[in-house]
């Protein structure tokens, strides 16, 4: 009887599902995939003289009807149907989904440099076993002071879902115990590694797009950024005079990392595979969705090298020209009294 050489039930990344194993088949089998119920594929496979069909390619399937982090599928061959919730990967994990998920956070690295005035988030799925979320924070003055914080109570987690905690430094800042110099985020068996240095050069960009597991995640460029205007000018003679009828033009802008260090290198690197990506104010709200069209990604192990990586956007409208208006500050509201002005 016809059955699954390399699916079980429970949960894997789509790229553990590169391609689909079916052993002792004898004679046609057909082979189809469902998500949350509704038919998304079907055909009729015949073996080879081993009684082996090998399937390819199904990872795209899959990832096709994947909205933004994981789906219910079901395989189906004969009479034997498997289950398997599967996380969208565009990376290779070195762990099976069933490993990874309930020790790390969906993010490509598990530590990161921050300032307390930077937005950070974090996004793990706790399957069915409730856990609670807090920081252990570590605090400078005149020595080391260790305090705990909660930052998603046992109640507020949800099981079986993706949860997203902001996890931003600014959070835990408190002068009353000193300085804020880094923090541990964790959650059941999950860590995230935090240092806190105020210093670092202002970012612009400030990026917010979705990981490798189509997670939310940052990334502050804090290098150069070059703004370009691409104007193209169309002309033709009307009524004997040289016209320019047409313009179009395209504003982008090439920004550059800063120096990176290894955990950064990952994200950057994240940052330029990704699809989604939007421009972020100081608070973590995405403002205008913008697209890659381009990046220079290459840096060595040399013990003297200073990684950087360059990014090319544009906005994603068809006018990608912007201006932001500069409005004063307005010191009083239309209630103030004027009697005595």
């Amino acid at each position: 009887m016809a059955r699954f050489s390399n699916i079980t039930d429970g949960v894997a990344f789509s790229t553990e599902i590169m391609n689909v194993e079916i052993s002792d088949a004898y004679g046609t089998v057909t082979f189809s995939i469902r998500k949350s119920g509704e038919e998304i594929f079907s055909s009729v496979f015949t073996p080879d003289t081993a009684g082996n069909i090998f399937i390819y390619d199904v990872r795209s399937i899959l990832e096709a009807h994947i909205d933004d982090v994981f789906a219910d599928f079901s395989f189906t061959v004969g009479n034997e149907t498997v289950n398997c919730r599967v996380f969208k990967a565009s990376v290779t994990v070195a762990e099976t989904a069933e490993q990874f998920l309930p020790s790390f956070f969906l993010s490509p690295t598990n530590k990161k440099r921050t300032a307390s005035d930077r937005y950070e988030t974090l996004a793990f799925y706790p399957g069915e076993d409730p856990c609670r979320v807090y920081a252990l924070a570590s605090y400078f003055d005149g020595g080391i002071v260790t305090e705990e914080i909660q930052l998603m109570s046992e109640q507020d987690v949800k099981p079986g879902s993706i949860n997203t905690v902001d996890v931003s430094a600014g959070r835990l800042v408190d002068e009353s115990k000193g300085t804020l110099v880094s923090f541990v985020v964790r959650a059941g068996e999950r860590s995230f590694y935090y240092t806190v240095d105020n210093t670092l050069p202002a970012a612009d960009p400030s990026i917010l797009f979705r990981n490798c597991f189509g997670c939310w995640d940052t990334m502050y460029l804090t290098g150069t950024k070059e703004n370009t205007l691409e104007v193209k000018r169309s002309f033709a003679y009307v009524n004997g005079r040289y016209t320019m009828y047409d313009v179009d033009d395209t504003e982008s802008f090439k920004a550059n990392s800063g120096v990176l260090d290894e955990c950064l290198i990952i994200l950057a690197k994240d940052l330029a595979r990704t699809r989604s990506v939007f421009l972020m104010d100081k608070l973590g709200n995405a403002t205008y969705e913008l697209v890659v069209t381009d990046s220079e990604i290459k840096y060595t192990n040399d013990d003297d090298s200073l990684p950087t990586m360059d990014f090319t956007f544009r906005r994603t409208e068809l006018v990608t020209g912007l201006i932001v208006p500069n409005r004063p500050p307005k010191l009083f509201d239309s209630t103030f009294d004027n009697t005595f002005n």
